[in-house]
C-alpha cells in the first residue's frame, strides 16, 4: 500500500511539473515595408523585429543583428564625407542624438527584457548615424546610440559600433547589409539584457542644394532664371526585378543559440515611375 501511494504521488508530480526545456523554442519575427516614396528618389524603410521564447522565459542575449538591403540601393559617395559622419566619443560624453543630427539616418525603439532582476520590460530609444568605416569591406561605419527611456538602476545608455557592408556577389537579392551589434552593458553585473522587440524607421539622409536654372530662352540665350531646390537621397533607387518585388532580410545571432534568418519581399513597382529611376545602379565596385 505504501509503494502504491509513492507511485501515485510520482505520477501527480510528473503531471504538475513544467514542460522540459527540450520543448522550448526560440522564435524570431521580421517585417519590412517601403513608405513615403518621393519623386526625387527618397523613400523610408520601416522595419520591425520581435524575439521570444515559447515558454515565456527571457530570450538568450542577442549578440548581433543584420538587416539586408535590396540590390541596387547603393550608398552615394557624396555622403561619405565629414559632414555626414558622427564621432561616437561625443555621444559617450553626452548621449544626445542632436550632437550628430547631420549623420542620423534611422531611429526607433527597443523593448528589453531584464528578468529576473527587473520584472517589467525596459523601453529604450535607438538612433543610427553614419561614421567613418573601420572594417575591411565596409562601405561606412555606423554609430548606434541606445538610451533607456526611464531611469533604471540597471542600465542607462550604450554607444555601439556597426558597419554598412557590401554583400558578396552570391547574394543575388541583396546589395548591402547593416551589421548591428546589440550586446548592451548593464550597470549591475547580475543583470542581463535581452531583446524583446525592435522597431526601426530608416528615413535616410538627404542633401539639399539650391541652384539657378534657365526657364526661358530667346535666340539661343537664357533670358530668365529661377532658383530651384535639388535633393539627392543617400541611396540610389533599388533595382526592381521582373517580379516587381525587392527583398529585405534579417539575421538574429544569439549567444549559445542558432542564428534565426528571416526574409521579406516588398513591392517595388512604385520606383519605376520615378523621374529619378534612371539613376538606379549596381553596387559600386
Amino acid at each position: 500500500m505504501r509503494l502504491q501511494r509513492v507511485l501515485i504521488g510520482a505520477v501527480v508530480l510528473a503531471a504538475l511539473a513544467p514542460a522540459s526545456s527540450a520543448s522550448a523554442k526560440l522564435v524570431g519575427e521580421f517585417d519590412a515595408a517601403i513608405r513615403n516614396v518621393r519623386p526625387w528618389g527618397g523613400y523610408t524603410v520601416v522595419a520591425s523585429g520581435r524575439v521570444y521564447d515559447t515558454t515565456g522565459a527571457p530570450a538568450p542575449r542577442l549578440a548581433s543583428a543584420i538587416v539586408h538591403f535590396p540590390r541596387g540601393a547603393s550608398l552615394r559617395d557624396r555622403f561619405l564625407t565629414d559632414r555626414y559622419r558622427c564621432d561616437g566619443s561625443r555621444l559617450l560624453a553626452n548621449p544626445d542624438p542632436a550632437l550628430c543630427r547631420n549623420a542620423e539616418f534611422a531611429s526607433g525603439t527597443l523593448l528589453l527584457d531584464a528578468r529576473p532582476a527587473i520584472e517589467d520590460p525596459v523601453p529604450a530609444s535607438i538612433w543610427l548615424f553614419l561614421s567613418a568605416g573601420g572594417k575591411p569591406g565596409s562601405r561606412a561605419g555606423i554609430v548606434i546610440l541606445v538610451r533607456a527611456n526611464r531611469r533604471s538602476p540597471a542600465w542607462n545608455f550604450d554607444v555601439l559600433h556597426g558597419y554598412l557592408v557590401r554583400e558578396p556577389a552570391s547574394a543575388s537579392r541583396f546589395g548591402y547589409r547593416l551589421e548591428l551589434p546589440t550586446t548592451l552593458q548593464p550597470l549591475l553585473p547580475q543583470v542581463t539584457l535581452s531583446l524583446i522587440e525592435l522597431k526601426l524607421r530608416i528615413g535616410g539622409l538627404v542633401q539639399t542644394r539650391h541652384v539657378r536654372v534657365c526657364v526661358r530662352r530667346s535666340q539661343g540665350r537664357c533670358v530668365m532664371r529661377r532658383r530651384r531646390t535639388r535633393r539627392t537621397f543617400w541611396l540610389r533607387v533599388p533595382d526592381c526585378p521582373r517580379g516587381r518585388k525587392v527583398s529585405f532580410g534579417a539575421d538574429y545571432a544569439f549567444l549559445g543559440e542558432s542564428t534565426i534568418t528571416k526574409r521579406r519581399s516588398v513591392g517595388c513597382s512604385r520606383f519605376l515611375d520615378l523621374p529619378s529611376a534612371h539613376r538606379k545602379g549596381e553596387i559600386p565596385k
